[in-house]
């Protein structure tokens, strides 16, 4: 009987034995595999699609542009118009205004001009396409035009807004005084002082 009871005992023991052997491997293999999975580099993000690149790439090329209004925000087709010439005036005032007919024989060389300011509409063969002035073209006695609402200082200085540009007014006069120009500014006929980002030159 204590034959029997031994052997059964060690029985036990060598079935023991070889459950926690196979344990062990087991817990090893879980180990290894949780260090597999928990080392391994993250995935590579998905790359963005045809659609949403392109989109992308437009948004950082698309600007906001202002149609084709210069620095003074006076456009390509604006004329500066006046039913008669600066003759022997020192200085006159000027309307900003869009050509609806232009200057033909027919009209006797005069041209129905729409004022911007009030949508009016009126001929004159007096009208003046311009553009900003650069410093080395100035000379004494040029005709200028000079934006008329922005004085400040006893400086006649450029338009800071397209509402006050297009809906203000601008005058007409002669360079008579250049030796303030390293100041900034020129003196024009009616002995008023222009800044050189305030002037316009005629156009041929």
């Amino acid at each position: 009987m204590a034959k029997i009871i031994a052997m059964m005992t060690i029985l036990v023991l060598a079935t023991a034995n070889v459950s926690l052997a196979g344990w062990g491997d087991l817990l090893n293999s879980a180990e290894r595999v949780d260090k597999l999975i928990t080392n391994r580099p993250a995935p590579p993000q998905t790359a963005p699609s045809g659609e949403e690149s392109r989109t992308s790439s437009e948004e950082e090329q698309t600007a906001p542009v202002s149609a084709n209004d210069d620095d003074h925000f006076i456009q390509n087709d604006d004329y500066f118009t006046q039913k008669h010439g600066l003759d022997n005036n020192a200085w006159m005032y000027v309307e900003l205004a869009k050509m609806i007919t232009p200057p033909s024989a027919e009209t006797k060389r005069e041209g129905e001009f729409m004022k911007i300011k009030d949508a009016q509409n009126y001929w004159t063969r007096y009208f003046w396409k311009t553009r900003i002035a650069s410093k080395k073209e100035l000379k004494l006695g040029m005709h200028v035009i000079a934006f008329n609402d922005n004085h400040r200082d006893d400086l006649y200085r450029a338009p800071e807004k397209k509402s006050s540009a297009r809906g203000g007014s601008w005058f007409y006069a002669k360079i008579t005084d250049m030796s303030d120009m390293f100041r900034g500014f020129v003196t024009v006929s009616g002995n008023y002082k222009v800044g050189l980002k305030n002037l316009r030159v005629i156009e041929k």
